[in-house]
C-alpha cells in the first residue's frame, strides 16, 4: 500500500499538469512541464527590458517533445538571459545543447526565442553584475562561479 501511495505522489503532479505549465505549487516545480500555456505573442521581441519584475520564467526545450521547467530569467538592457548553475547536469540544457529553438513564459505570454549560450568570461560579466545587482541591489558582485551557465534569447 505504500508503495502506491508513493507513485500516486510521484506520478499525480503530471497527470494533473501541476509545475512550470500550470503555475502550480513552487514546490512541484521541479517536476518538468510539456507544452507552455499561454498567450502566444505573434511578433518578435528587440526589446525584453520589461522582464525585470517578471520573476521566474518558464522554459519550454525540446520543440519535437516539450520538456518545460521553471527557471530564472532576467534583462540586461534589452536583452534577455537565463542563467544556470549546475546546468552540466540538467536535462534542459542538453536539449538545448542539441536544439536551441525554446519558448519562455514571462508572466502571462509565451514568446518563441533562440537559446545561445555565452562561455566567454568578459561577455558573461556585465549581465552578471546586471543580475547580481537586481537581487542584490548591491554593486559588488562575486565572481561568476565555476559550473554557472548563461544563455541570451533572442526573439524569433
Amino acid at each position: 500500500m505504500n508503495r502506491l501511495r508513493v507513485v500516486l505522489i510521484m506520478i499525480l503532479p503530471v497527470l494533473l499538469g501541476v509545475g512550470p505549465c500550470t503555475g502550480g505549487p513552487r514546490m512541484i516545480a521541479a517536476v518538468p512541464g510539456g507544452v507552455l500555456t499561454g498567450q502566444v505573442a505573434t511578433r518578435p521581441v528587440t526589446d525584453f527590458s520589461f522582464v525585470a519584475d517578471a520573476g521566474l520564467c518558464a522554459l519550454e526545450t525540446r520543440p519535437d517533445f516539450p520538456h518545460s521547467v521553471t527557471v530564472n530569467c532576467f534583462n540586461d538592457g534589452p536583452d534577455l538571459y537565463v542563467g544556470c548553475m549546475g546546468c552540466e547536469d540538467k536535462v534542459w540544457s542538453t536539449y538545448v545543447a542539441n536544439d536551441s529553438s525554446a519558448r519562455i513564459r514571462i508572466a502571462d505570454t509565451v514568446y518563441a526565442v533562440t537559446m545561445n549560450r555565452i562561455t566567454d568570461p568578459e561577455e558573461m560579466a556585465g549581465p552578471w553584475l546586471s543580475r547580481w545587482q537586481k537581487a542584490r541591489g548591491n554593486t559588488d558582485a562575486p565572481r561568476i562561479p565555476e559550473g554557472y551557465w548563461l544563455y541570451r534569447l533572442t526573439s524569433r
